[in-house]
């Protein structure tokens, strides 16, 4: 019989929580489910979610449970996406039926070290997106492929990672206030993440109206990509501060 939870992700973009039945496994004091979208060939929305905010919330028998996902990569995902085919012969049918590598994701408790992992991984999502933006804004300007179909992509990228990082500050700015209540020592340090957060803001405005402006003129192309290795440049200071600083005190006991 599959065994069945309810996965409450934040949404990449929106920030809103989206719940979805899925399959699970449970494998040394972990819980695994599978990105199979029943064998289609795109990922299903709540991967995506994760990647970008891996605290998630699981509901298994009436009980929820706050949860930290981490996806499973290589000979190890092989090996469980494997024996989960074995349990339930369906999953076999789905990795059969598309070209992609369904992913295998592990979910463990969130607890001691739960909020300098979640840091990490939050940031490790957006760097991606941020490296996927840059890639598409060299390809347009190497034009290594048709310009309405790099510009395309470009667009989609910028406008996707923008979103992203817009939705992930303000949740923080969201919980900033309380943290200040809470642990009154990390009011500088939250101070000034929270003015970084606006000059951060500050460059998504001016990436997005450049991006605006690439549209009608592709002499932008240069310009959108040097705010977007100033931003690069400003996030990885910011990731750096705040993984030393918020992780390790919200993480001790």
């Amino acid at each position: 019989m599959r065994m069945l939870l309810q996965l409450t992700t934040t949404g990449a973009r929106s920030g809103v929580p989206r719940t979805v039945t899925v399959a699970y496994a449970e494998d040394a004091g972990r819980l695994l489910v599978f990105a199979s979208n029943a064998g289609r060939p795109r990922s299903p929305a709540w991967l995506h979610n994760l990647r970008t905010n891996p605290l998630v919330t699981v509901e298994v028998d009436g009980t929820r449970y706050d949860e930290i996902a981490e996806e499973i990569t290589g000979i190890e995902r092989d090996r469980l996406y494997g024996r989960q085919a074995e349990r339930d012969p369906a999953f076999a049918a789905y990795q059969a039926s598309t070209s992609r590598v369904i992913q295998v994701v592990a979910l463990t408790p969130a607890g001691v070290g739960a909020a300098t992992a979640q840091l990490k991984e939050i940031h490790a999502g957006l760097r991606e997106q941020l490296s996927t933006t840059l890639a598409a804004v060299d390809a347009y300007l190497s034009g290594s492929g048709p310009a309405p179909v790099q510009l395309k992509t470009l667009h989609q990228h910028c406008l996707s990672f923008c979103g992203s990082l817009h939705a992930h500050h303000s949740r923080e700015d969201g919980v900033f206030p309380r943290l200040a209540a809470d642990f009154p020592e990390l009011k500088p340090a939250l101070d000034r993440l929270t003015q970084e957060h606006a000059a951060v803001a500050a460059l998504n405005k001016e990436l997005t109206a450049t991006l605006d402006q690439l549209i009608a003129n592709p002499a932008h192309a240069h310009e959108l990509r040097a705010t977007l290795a100033q931003l690069t440049t400003d996030l990885e200071a910011h990731y750096a501060y705040e993984e030393a600083h918020l992780g390790p005190a919200l993480d001790a006991p």
